[in-house]
């Protein structure tokens, strides 16, 4: 209980739940695997954050991989076509980088909060606060249909357990031992693993400049979790 009085806890949980509003609401208007590929970023922007508050240094590898992964999501975003920064894909491609953003700075100041309480204390908080406060975005829907039926509860169950706190509770194991940079290196293979999954299974459209994207972003995020 002590934990939960502490404001950094809340904050985190604040920035964490911050990053759900903005993936749901940016997934309505993008692709699944456009936003893989944007999230991808936050792999990016974990160096260049902790290089702020002066916690990491970003050398010569480092600064290309930054360099390379964010050239790739602009041509992700615009898949090749200033004109279409004008539609509904790009708000939610913003959206998207916005969960991206929050992401990183979840993954940088958890890792003082595990450091000190331990990673099962943290995920638990972490997931509490999370919940609690994200009852404040159901305004945000209030439009839409809830008709779930058993297909719709079983995946609904699958991504809260499984997908949200079994993911939770390994990451911050992990930022136990290793620094919150080392820890990103897992991304590229979630988001190629998304992305694959999204072209299959919705059929997402992914043309030349969505590859060159994809490629140099997992260049980037690669050159970024190996620097020293």
């Amino acid at each position: 209980m002590t934990l939960l009085r502490a404001r950094p806890i809340w904050v985190v949980g604040f920035v964490n739940a911050l990053g759900y509003v903005l993936q749901f609401q940016g997934q309505r208007f993008t692709t699944s695997s456009d936003a893989a590929l944007i999230i991808g970023t936050a792999a990016l922007m974990i160096p260049v954050l902790s290089w702020a508050r002066e916690s990491e240094t970003i050398g010569a590898k480092k600064g290309l991989g930054v360099l390379s992964g964010f050239l790739g999501a602009s041509m992700v975003v615009t898949r090749g076509q200033v004109a279409s920064l004008g539609q509904d894909q790009f708000l939610g491609d913003v959206l998207i980088l916005g969960t991206a953003v929050t992401i990183a700075l979840v993954f940088i100041y958890s890792k003082d909060l595990v450091v000190q309480k331990g990673g099962r204390a943290i995920t638990g908080s972490m997931i509490l606060i999370t919940s609690v406060l994200l009852i404040l975005a159901i305004p945000l829907d209030q439009g839409a249909s809830v008709n779930l039926g058993w297909e719709a509860i079983f995946y609904t169950a699958f991504l809260a357990v499984v997908a949200t706190v079994g993911a939770y509770y390994f990451l911050m194991k992990g930022l136990e031992t290793v620094s919150s940079t080392v820890s990103s290196i897992i991304l590229p293979i979630e988001v190629i693993v998304a992305v694959a999954l999204s072209v299959i299974i919705f059929n997402d459209p992914f043309n030349i400049y969505s590859g060159t994207g994809a490629v140099l972003i997992v260049a980037g995020v690669l050159l970024v979790s190996s620097s020293p």
